[in-house]
Order: C-alpha cells, then sequence, then structure tokens
C-alpha cells in the first residue's frame, strides 16, 4: 500500500481522507489498493481510515485481524454492529471529508461500489461523502514502467493472432473449406494459449452480426464464414503475471478480393472519428490543456453525427484500460455516462468507434498511452478493410 503517494494525492486534492470500505469482495478498489489480493477473502465488514496527515486506522472485525496485520497503522477491532457503528464515529472524528467508491447519481459505475446505507451510515457520523473517482484513477489505472512494456508485449501478441486467423480464414475460404465463427473463435483461443497469453473469447462476428457490438459465437448457432463476407474480430488479451495490462484491439477483413463500395464508405466515417479522437488527444497534450474523457468521445461522436449516423453510434468511444481490460480510470464517455475526469499520465485507454447498421457494422480499435510527454497509440492502426482473398 502506497501510504505517502496516497496522501500526498488528498493534500492536492484538498480531501481530509479516503475511507476505504469492503463487505465481502463487493469493493475490490479497496481491496487492491490494501494489498488484500484475491486469495485473501474477509467475509465482514472492514473500514479503513487513511487521513492526508497522520496515522491510518484500520476497523475490522475481531476474528479477521490477521488480515490488516501488514498494514502501517492503528487497528482497532469490533465484534456487533453498534460497537461498528460507534467505533466509526469515533475513527472519522474531526475529519470533515471522505472520499469512499461512491459517484453521485451512479455517474461512473466502475466506481460506485460502496451502498446506499453504507453511505448514509457514514454521513451520519457527520462527515460529508465525496467522491474517490479522481483518487481510484491515480492508484488504479496508472501504469508502471514495467507494466507498460507488458501491454506492448500483449499488443504484439494480439497483432500475431490476428495475422495468424486472417490467414486461416482465407485458407479455408479460399479451398472451399467449412469454417464458423465459432470455430474461428476456438482457433483463436488456442492461437492464444499456445503463446501463454491469459484471454477471453474474442468476437467474431460476420455480416449482420458484425452489427451487434457484443456479438457473442456459439456453437449450435455461430454464422458460417464463406466469400464475400465482412469479417470483424474484436480480441483481447494480456500476459498471466499479476500486475499485467491488458491490450485490446477490434479489426475489420472482407472475405474476398474488392470491398463493396458501401462497406468502404462506413469504414472510412469511422476511421475518420478514431483519427479525429486521436488528433484531439495529441493537439491538446503538447498545448498542456485539461482534457476529459467525455471530450474526447464527443470529438469521435461528432464526426460520426455530423455524417449521418449518431444513431448507429450506440456505445462509448472508448474505455480505461489496466488490471482489467475495462479499468477503472476515465473512460472515454460521453454518452452512456459522463465522465468528467481528467485522463492523467501514465493511463491507457481504448479509442473504438462504431457504426452498427442491420447488415453489418463497423468498428476500429486502438489502445492509446498517455505519459507526460503526449500520446502514443500502442497498438496497430488499420488503415482499411483487409481484403482476404487475391
Amino acid at each position: 500500500m502506497d501510504l505517502a503517494g496516497i496522501q500526498a494525492t488528498l493534500k492536492t486534492l484538498d480531501i481530509d481522507a479516503w475511507l476505504l470500505y469492503d463487505f465481502h469482495g463487493t469493493n475490490p478498489i479497496a481491496r487492491r489498493i490494501i494489498g488484500l489480493g484475491e486469495k485473501r477473502f474477509a467475509t465482514r465488514r472492514w473500514f479503513g481510515l487513511v487521513p492526508a496527515t497522520g496515522e491510518a486506522i484500520w476497523l475490522h472485525h475481531a476474528i479477521e485481524a490477521h488480515l490488516f496485520t501488514h498494514l502501517p497503522g492503528r487497528r482497532i477491532p469490533f465484534v456487533g454492529y453498534r460497537e461498528l457503528q460507534e467505533k466509526l464515529r469515533e475513527t472519522v472524528k474531526g475529519v470533515k471529508r471522505v472520499a469512499m467508491e461512491y459517484v453521485p447519481g451512479g455517474a461512473i459505475p466502475y466506481v460506485s461500489r460502496v451502498d446506499a446505507g453504507t453511505i448514509e451510515m457514514v454521513r451520519a457520523c457527520g462527515v460529508q461523502v465525496v467522491s474517490s473517482a479522481d483518487l481510484v484513477q491515480h492508484f488504479e489505472a496508472r501504469w508502471s514502467p514495467e507494466a507498460l512494456e507488458s501491454h506492448r508485449r500483449a499488443a504484439r501478441g494480439l497483432k500475431e493472432v490476428l495475422q495468424a486467423t486472417f490467414d486461416h480464414v482465407a485458407r479455408a475460404a479460399g479451398n472451399g473449406g467449412t469454417i464458423t465463427e465459432h470455430s474461428v473463435q476456438q482457433f483463436m483461443c488456442v492461437q492464444f494459449s499456445d503463446r501463454g497469453f491469459h484471454h477471453d473469447p474474442p468476437i467474431v462476428a460476420v455480416n449482420a452480426h458484425s452489427g451487434n457490438p457484443h456479438y457473442e459465437p456459439r456453437p449450435h448457432d455461430s454464422a458460417p464464414i464463406r466469400k464475400g463476407d465482412l469479417l470483424l474480430l474484436d480480441l483481447w488479451c494480456r500476459e498471466k503475471p499479476e500486475g499485467s495490462i491488458w491490450a485490446d484491439i477490434t479489426w475489420m477483413a472482407y472475405v474476398g478480393k474488392d470491398v463493396p463500395a458501401r462497406q468502404r464508405e462506413i469504414w472510412d466515417i469511422v476511421a475518420g472519428a478514431r483519427d479525429a479522437a486521436v488528433s484531439f488527444l495529441k493537439e491538446g497534450t503538447a498545448l498542456g490543456k485539461r482534457i476529459r474523457g467525455a471530450d474526447v468521445d464527443e470529438v469521435a461522436r461528432r464526426h460520426i453525427r455530423e455524417r449521418g449516423y449518431a444513431d448507429r453510434f450506440i456505445h462509448r468511444t472508448g474505455h480505461s484500460i489496466g488490471l482489467e481490460v475495462h479499468g477503472n480510470g476515465c473512460n472515454i464517455d460521453s454518452l452512456e455516462t459522463l465522465d468528467e475526469r481528467q485522463l492523467i499520465p501514465r493511463t491507457g485507454f481504448s479509442i473504438e468507434p462504431g457504426i452498427y447498421l442491420d447488415d453489418f457494422g463497423v468498428r476500429s480499435e486502438i489502445d492509446v498511452y498517455m505519459d507526460d510527454r503526449g500520446i502514443e497509440v500502442t497498438t496497430a492502426v488499420q488503415d482499411h478493410i483487409i481484403p482476404l482473398l487475391p
């Protein structure tokens, strides 16, 4: 646990203390911050008060004292719920504002982890509760140099699996073989496993199925992949060691030689939205501007809206990437939520606009890393729909 770093950030944000809380794993953010890990499981409620200055205090059930011995500060056990309430009141005495995993209106669900009843209990102690969203981003979303390198290796792995998959589809389609969305998905899973990557089953979608952003091919009803089909592949992976960062991309291919004009037209709009978002980020960071996730989303969304497809871009432009593929940092979003957090150095996120029509959909996804010097696109950038057959 980075006590000094947390206290320094609390002072910067002008917050008196971070009040961490968890019950039965409902707040994985708090668990990670204090280093409990997945295998050390608390079955009772606990609180941790980390003040901007002074000693941390850990309020835990008496039967789980062993889980908190590694932490700096004072440990206070309780047994009954009345004792918990009394000791919580004593713990926060003199503190005016505490940050918790809460966001007004549930605006950022990734951060809103503490239940309303617990928030009420804390407020009943005479304390103002504010959102820990900015704190969470500083301590959950920033990448170390080693983490960045793990992300780069994952990105290279994605490109290898992508190329192997395109080759596999081209061979099968060119030879008249029978393949399906599901069989290609399983081929990709083997490719990831052979390379030693942790992964989830990728999205493999053709034609109308590509118009469903989260289509899931199933063995009994997935579509065959034939000549003349438009193919969308969305794949993500990370290395297996703890602390590794995910990489996440979406690419488009055409199982044929000449990509139909309508599909090229939609591709050009989507790629234009992606590139507009990247240009906005590059220009803003070069000028030292404060850039919010919502601002970047609006740039990509405006590009698509001005070309008449606003109602066909039905998800956010991008998501935070970290220890989870959908991380707890700033999302590129002004649609599903209004993420007004500032993008900060040493964080990564996706840019993935899409247009989804009745007969096909197009999405292009890249990953971006921001540091003190600006931004870097860390994954390969697709510039046209790939024709798979000569």
